[in-house]
């Protein structure tokens, strides 16, 4: 009977599938799934408005600056400090000790698309340079405030980044350097106005050209939008136990956004064995679906993705994997992107 046999198939689905979580986890940092960004970072219609919002004014006061007049790595709570809990936030798999401080676990630093599993080599970035800060307007600022601004977890100012991307940037602004990875230069752009326009800070004026260049050779004309888009038609046979890539190229003049768009069409008589990821042309994977115990048919369904701080040209590919070994065959029948 159906039922029985389901339930027997769904027990060694779910063998078959801790097995592929397993080796996900020991290869995380080799072969990661997504990078993991801080919070806050606006679209980039409001980064536009929050651009034209800020004074544009030379920096001063640099000579005065000291780190010390920022108090950072303070507590945020629960026992932790403002550097603890962000590798704990924006790591993967992070184990920590009473203290809070990370045991072990894996970061990535998205500046440089690099991994490391030594906490010790996860550094935290001010995406908005203390120094930089302190010539832009907060050398103005109370000490409590310049606190605030260094130990800041809830907007898009503390960054997880390598040793040697932090030291590379220093207190650069984006005239004067961007991230190697360009995947992340959207985000890094929109994350760097909104931490200016949150905290009042000026920017100079060749800072403002390089950051509304950025935008619109990173972010795309109005945040993105339009209806760059392409499709893949099948048949295409899903393998029981077995992973289907297939791609689709885009030729797009701008980036992707944050409300792209994924319509799968899938026959197969469990759709819960099905698990589906979409690949970025830099590599990154987005999950769109995993596996479960849905005991339904077929999976014929648009996902909405934020695609945004990727560029749109580029092969983008469906992965879709059938978590049960010795099951049913399936057929990917289309499947389409607009970013």
């Amino acid at each position: 009977m159906r039922i029985p046999r389901h339930s027997a198939r769904r027990a060694l689905a779910l063998a078959a599938a801790s097995v592929i979580a397993l080796t996900a986890a020991l290869t995380v940092y080799t072969s990661p799934a997504e990078a993991v960004r801080p919070p806050g970072i606006p679209s980039a219609s409001t980064a536009q408005a929050e651009l034209d919002g800020l004074t544009v004014a030379p920096e001063s006061h640099n000579s005065s600056y000291d780190r010390s007049l920022f108090p950072h790595w303070s507590g945020v709570g629960g026992g932790c400090t403002a550097r603890q809990y962000v590798l704990s936030r924006d790591g993967s798999n992070v184990e920590t000790g009473s203290d809070c401080q990370p045991d072990s676990g894996t970061w990535q630093s998205d500046f440089d698309g690099t991994w490391t599993s030594s906490v010790s080599n996860a550094t935290i970035d001010h995406v908005v340079a203390l120094h930089e800060a302190w010539g832009s307007g907060a050398w103005a600022w109370s000490t409590s405030q310049r606190q605030a601004f260094a130990n800041d977890i809830d907007s898009p100012q503390l960054w997880i980044a390598s040793r040697s991307s932090n030291s590379s940037k220093g207190s650069d602004d984006p005239a004067e350097w961007m991230p190697s990875n360009t995947s992340v230069r959207c985000d890094y752009v929109k994350a760097w106005i909104h931490v200016k326009h949150l905290y009042d800070l000026s920017v100079d004026s060749a800072e403002h050209s390089s950051l509304q260049s950025h935008l619109g050779s990173y972010c795309g004309t109005g945040g993105g939008s339009g209806d760059c888009s392409g499709s893949y038609d099948g048949p295409a046979t899903i393998t029981e136990g077995r992973t289907l890539t297939t791609g689709v190229s885009l030729s797009c003049s701008r980036s992707a956004s944050s409300d792209s768009r994924v319509s799968v069409d899938i026959a197969h008589p469990y759709r819960g064995d099905i698990a589906i990821a979409l690949v970025a042309p830099d590599g990154t994977v987005r999950t769109l679906k995993t596996s479960s115990f849905d005991s339904g048919d077929d999976v014929d369904t648009t996902y909405g993705v934020d695609l945004s701080g990727e560029h749109g040209s580029g092969t983008w590919t469906l992965r879709v994997t059938d978590t049960y070994y010795g099951g049913s065959t399936g057929t990917l029948n289309h499947w389409s992107i607009s970013i």
